[in-house]
């Protein structure tokens, strides 16, 4: 190994163990930095604003307007409150589903569809688990913190649903099934409709990203904004009816010889959430 080598060998080590050192301490930085917490939200109240809208829309669409109020015991845990309303209705293909069944189909038994209810009102409260603290660096000079959370509770709701089937009135028995009598079903008021007051649970996975202010000098102040992103599930009962006589059905009677269907099951409605939180 000649002089030349034995140099660029050297100058190797050195810029290795430098690297080296300068990771540690970046390393150690990062570890300070996220442990210390430059937000911290323990004992702290809050309140804010959420905007919900359907992850996947079938048969039903939701808009949700929440607004909201917490408490944070810890940094940890907190305890919040919302209560707002859904602005909610059917889908093209629901109305579609109506139209056609109400239009072709000839049978004398009908049973509803599944998943049916449109949320209105609402009021949950639940605990909010955030043991989980970070940061993002979006920019060198300006790095976003955040808080990963769950959050589990439930609380009751208003709901309405609209017979996709059920036209009370609408139709009579004919000569090969039933027929429709004319303009009898041609709006969604001729339908059957229900109003129910129910329980109500909800179960969501998010982000919490603090806003940060920052000084013309490159100091972070102000702690008390943030944006927070989640993906929320509000689980509440389904109802239908099942083998209703549509000939027989008439408004006094709308759900002629049918009956609750035994298999109903839960309803599971998955919304995106966008929210703002002012902390006190």
């Amino acid at each position: 190994m000649n002089r030349k080598t034995l140099k660029i060998v050297g100058c190797l080590a050195v810029l290795l163990t430098a690297g080296s050192a300068f990771a540690d301490e970046g390393e150690l930085v990062e570890k300070v930095a996220v442990r210390n917490r430059l937000y911290t939200v323990a004992g702290r109240w809050e309140v804010g604003a959420n905007f919900g809208l359907s992850l996947l829309s079938r048969l039903t669409d939701h808009y949700n307007l929440n607004v909201s109020g917490a408490y944070n015991f810890t940094d940890w845990l907190g305890l919040e409150l919302r209560v707002g309303y859904a602005i909610s209705n059917y889908t093209s293909l629901a109305r579609r589903v109506q139209e056609d069944f109400y239009s072709s189909n000839s049978q004398s038994k009908a049973s509803d569809l599944s998943d049916t209810w449109l949320m209105k009102f609402n009021a949950i409260a639940g605990l909010r688990f955030q043991p989980i603290y970070g940061k993002i660096n979006v920019m060198a000079e300006l790095p976003i913190h955040f808080q990963l959370y769950g959050w589990v509770g439930g609380g009751a709701a208003m709901f309405s649903r609209e017979s996709l089937v059920i036209c009370p009135g609408g139709l009579v028995q004919g000569t090969g099934g039933v027929r429709p009598i004319a303009a009898a079903c041609t709006d969604s008021l001729s339908y059957y409709n229900e109003d129910n007051f129910g329980p109500l649970v909800s179960l969501a996975l998010g982000f919490r990203f603090f806003i940060p202010g920052v000084t013309s000098s490159g100091t972070v102040v102000g702690q008390r904004h943030s944006i927070k992103l989640e993906v929320r599930d509000w689980s509440f009962l389904d109802s239908y009816y099942v083998n209703v006589d549509r000939a027989q059905s008439s408004p006094n009677n709308p759900t002629a010889g049918g009956m609750q269907s035994p298999t109903a099951g839960i309803t599971n409605l998955v919304m995106i959430d966008i929210g703002y939180a002012f902390l006190f």
